[in-house]
């Protein structure tokens, strides 16, 4: 069997209201999904980064430098490709888009692997559980429209968990988390993000009140512009409070998570399938968490809501015994718009495998008329 084309397709649809998490902001919902076909007239789906936006780059990377290295290579192994990617982009790569590249190819390697053989990619990868506890996470918006919509997740679709992001202003963000906690008694858990926005004496201050507020962990409150500082920063932090910290999602490859590990800084690392080097790496920085009894709850982006992100994070997730939770986007989006034809839907706040081969992600046959997005990108 033989790797003949991997192409690179962004997707998604225009937002009349941008969604915002702390700094970042999109005005496009959607993703850059990955296809890796074969002689075999079978094909594989992946999704490269956490947003279409990074297409100029992240497809370019793909078409030019990934695309040639592949091309009659067999799909199913898996781990000699990965490192042959990684080799061929050492040189100016390793801690951006060509990582984002990599991912997308390989999330649709394990795809293909599993429609090859039968099987979920969680049961290839070594089943831990077949549902796990999902949380909701709605992004910055006013407060009482957090609240109105954090009380129906609970009360009438059934959470029992939930994600709040919090901004600049920390009396705002914990006015917001106080209320919800009023709101929803003890009836949820609540986990708070601050998207770094805070220096360590503030992060400090705002980390002693959600203690109070029973808050489950605290996910990367420091700004930080280098992984020294990042990992130095939070560990001052995490010395300083017995409130559960959080963080990871921006950190590339299992290389990058060593020291943060060792020192047990973040309770739960929170590598992103699409962008740390796809199921492969997040399943080994997994494992390596769970040397230390940490807790391992991939970060799946917002931003995407294709579907396929999404699948990958809950594939590892159902393969891991270290990780308790998945992350659901609040907001669906084009996976949920008629993107794919059986989108993933949480059922009492668990999500499940539909147990169909690979990913189980079925794109809709209208999918590129109606939601490429390659007209944007000449």
């Amino acid at each position: 069997m033989k790797i003949t084309d991997v192409q690179a397709i962004p997707v998604g649809i225009p937002l009349g209201e941008k969604l915002r998490w702390g700094k970042m902001a999109v005005a496009t919902k959607g993703g850059i999904l990955v296809r890796v076909d074969t002689d075999e007239d079978v094909f594989g789906l992946g999704e490269a980064g956490i947003s279409a936006e990074y297409y100029p780059t992240v497809g370019a990377i793909i078409r030019r430098q990934l695309l040639p290295l592949l091309v009659g290579k067999d799909p199913r192994d898996i781990s000699a490709l990965w490192l042959l990617m990684f080799d061929a982009t050492h040189m100016w790569g390793r801690r951006g888009v060509e990582t984002y590249a990599m991912s997308g190819v390989d999330i649709a390697l394990w795809d293909l692997l599993g429609k090859l053989s039968g099987q979920p990619v969680y049961r290839l990868l070594g089943a831990a559980k077949s549902s796990v506890r999902a949380y909701f996470a709605p992004s910055l918006k006013p407060k009482r429209q957090i609240l109105e919509e954090v009380l129906k997740a609970v009360y009438e679709d059934g959470y029992k968990a939930m994600k709040l992001r919090i901004g600049r202003d920390p009396q705002e963000g914990i006015g917001l988390v106080s209320e919800v906690r009023d709101g929803i008694n003890n009836d949820a858990e609540i986990m708070v993000d601050a998207n770094m926005a805070y220096d360590r004496y503030r992060a400090l201050e705002v980390a002693g009140k959600l203690r109070e507020l029973d808050v489950r962990w605290f996910e990367e409150p420091i700004a930080s512009h280098s992984l020294t500082q990042y990992a130095e920063e939070h560990d001052w932090l995490a010395g300083r409070t017995d409130l559960p910290l959080a963080g990871g999602e921006s950190l590339l490859t299992r290389y990058e998570f060593p020291h943060l590990l060792a020192h047990r800084t973040f309770e739960v690392v929170q590598p992103d399938c699409t962008s740390v080097g796809g199921i492969s790496e997040a399943k080994r920085i997994a494992d390596m968490a769970s040397a230390w009894n940490l807790n391992c709850v991939p970060h799946i982006s917002c931003a995407s809501g294709t579907g396929v992100s999404l699948a990958a994070g809950l594939h590892v997730v159902l393969a891991c015994t270290n990780s308790p939770y998945v992350e659901l986007d609040a907001y669906g989006g084009a996976g949920w718009d008629g993107l794919v034809r059986n989108p993933l839907m949480a059922l009492d706040g668990y999500l499940s495998s539909n147990e169909e081969p690979g990913l189980g992600v079925e794109l809709d046959d209208s999918v590129l008329e109606r939601f490429s997005l390659l007209h944007h990108h000449s």
